[in-house]
């Protein structure tokens, strides 16, 4: 979820118009004929375009070169991909076509709770999934009905994000006599004496993006504190976000920009140069890390809010997003076969060789992927019981969004922890009353 989700998705359902004219932009024809079987797939998570290499023909992305080889090994089937921008767009544009009844055959959507509030227009898929197409696979709890071991299927689990964890500059670190993987720090103080040493020698310890990345970290220390089950029980109103576990919590993630210890000033860029120390992210930030800081680039779990906490050692990531077949979908067979033939082990190796998702198929050899160590280690947690599902993908989408949009003001401590979280239980009853 970068990875995840920004404001704007406060009007997933109010922005909803012309159902007709977008439901028909999803069935353009392609050359075909009358026995082909042509399966309509919106495309929103595949890369078609290179950022550093505006020459690169589509057909040489993974997921062209993946539909010709279905194709060759399927003839009579077509794949009539139609590129569409990922996020709060692709989702309106999808409901609108479910309630047009008339739509892609499949589509990606983020999992979680943006794919279940979006049921009404989903095929469920028990019916066309073995027992081995699912044994294979992790991730199911993000798009089974009340993320419960069994029940309603309303997608595939795509690939993994692998775990959140800190990207960090080793000289940086070095010159300021930190060492982080022996002398990890264990609570939010450690943590903080840890940033108060790199802050020693005039360096900014910490970068995060303009919103603050609450679903990097801060939500992370939410679900540790209270557990998985916790936060469920704050999406159905059994609990409050104002608690005094949560809201100790944010009272220190504003400590950490009252001691001076963060930037949100161009922080990527900034940790590239060796002017900040430390930022979170996940596999897909190594590359470029890589790249910036070479040998130099180091990587840990985020320490844990306190000793007290529920689950230890962790971090969120998980299957952040997964396909999805349409309602309305002619062949919904065929359109799960060909998510499959997607998911397979050696189509998930290929497009990971491009950087795409981790692989989530059970028991894969992590040292087979990639020579770079880091990556190894972000496949190898990405599959441990201590990295939690991504929380902002089991609030309501709409109360995701809230907790991005108030979050910028509270990393800035413009917004007390008080405000914040009864703001969020505001947002949250409002939500549940529309059911």
């Amino acid at each position: 979820m970068n990875l995840r989700k920004s404001g704007v998705l406060l009007l997933l359902g109010a922005s909803i118009i012309l159902l007709s004219a977008c439901g028909k932009s999803g069935k353009n024809d392609t050359a075909s004929t009358d026995k082909d079987i042509k399966l309509v797939f919106w495309n929103t998570s595949y890369p078609t375009i290179d950022e550093n290499d505006k020459t690169k023909k589509k057909e040489d992305f993974y997921i062209y070169k993946a539909i010709q080889r279905y194709e060759a090994a399927n003839p009579g089937i077509k794949i009539d991909i139609q590129n569409i921008p990922d996020g709060v767009n692709a989702m309106t544009k999808f409901q609108t076509a479910g309630i047009a009844k008339n739509g892609p055959d499949l589509t990606n959507l983020w999992s979680g709770n943006y794919t279940l509030d979006l049921k009404s227009y989903i095929q469920p898929l028990n019916d066309y999934l073995k027992p081995e197409d699912i044994d294979q696979l992790t991730g199911w709890k993000a798009v089974t009905e009340n993320f419960a071991e069994k029940g309603t299927i309303y997608g595939v689990p795509d690939g993994t994000d692998g775990t959140i964890a800190i990207l960090y500059n080793k000289k940086l670190f070095a010159d300021a006599g930190v060492d982080p993987v022996n002398n990890r720090p264990h609570n939010v103080k450690e943590f903080m004496d840890m940033l108060q040493k790199i802050k020693d020698k005039n360096v900014t310890p910490m970068g995060l993006g303009e919103d603050g990345e609450f679903d990097y970290f801060v939500d992370y220390w939410f679900a540790q504190m209270i557990g998985p089950a916790g936060i469920n029980d704050i999406v159905n109103g059994k609990m409050d976000f104002h608690n005094p576990k949560l809201l100790d919590v944010v009272n220190q993630y504003i400590e950490l920009n009252r001691k001076g210890f963060v930037t949100t000033d161009g922080a990527q860029s900034q940790f590239y140069n060796s002017k900040v120390a430390l930022i979170f992210s996940g596999f897909k930030g190594i590359k470029d890390a890589r790249a910036a800081l070479g040998d130099n680039l180091g990587m840990i779990k985020i320490p844990d809010f306190s000793e007290s906490a529920l689950i230890h050692d962790g971090g969120v990531g998980g299957s952040g997003g997964d396909f999805v077949v349409s309602k309305y979908a002619k062949h919904p067979a065929e359109t799960v076969k060909f998510i499959l033939f997607l998911l397979s082990k050696e189509e998930q190796a290929a497009r990971f060789e491009e950087g795409y998702n981790m692989i989530n198929i059970k028991g894969i050899d992590a040292k087979s992927l990639s020579k770079d160590p880091l990556i190894v280690q972000q496949q190898e947690w990405a599959n441990e019981p201590s990295t939690i599902f991504w929380p902002d993908n089991i609030y309501p989408s709409e109360l995701s969004s809230y907790i991005n949009s108030l979050n910028s003001l509270v990393v800035k401590d413009q917004l007390s922890a008080d405000d914040f979280l009864s703001k969020l239980d505001q947002k949250r009853n409002e939500i549940l009353a529309q059911k």
